[in-house]
């Protein structure tokens, strides 16, 4: 494994938040573009880069995450059962889908659920 792969990976830093000017500007300047001197298109483009590589970032950690997941139910399967550090990492994982992508917290209690978590449990 490497340790920097870049950003929205599990192995580098979270991605950048998106500006709060950039989202303004995306914000505003598409819906009165004729009040803005002439040079301003080029931020209304570049906040609407900024807010789609924000979002590209966002869905490739919850990805990497997802991937993860599949990796250690794979391991259990073989191994006999999710134990100790790995029941502990299913669960900081659904953690996660909720605290930092959204999930609701019913959606990712029925994806431990079809991982297989809870059939393992003691």
């Amino acid at each position: 494994m490497t340790s920097a792969a870049g950003p929205g990976t599990l192995w580098g830093p979270a991605p950048a938040p998106v500006p709060l000017l950039h989202r303004l500007l995306a914000w505003c300047l598409p819906r009165q573009p004729s009040r803005w001197p002439s040079h301003w298109p080029w931020a209304r483009d570049d906040a609407a880069h900024t807010q789609a590589a924000a979002d590209q970032a966002g869905l490739l950690a919850e990805l990497d995450l997802l991937q993860l997941a599949q990796a250690l139910q794979q391991q259990v399967q073989s191994h006999g059962g999710y134990a100790g550090e790995v029941f502990d990492l299913m669960i900081a994982i659904a953690d996660l889908l909720e605290h930092n992508h959204g999930w609701d917290p019913e959606q990712s209690d029925a994806w431990l659920e079809r991982m297989g978590v809870w059939d393992w449990e003691d």
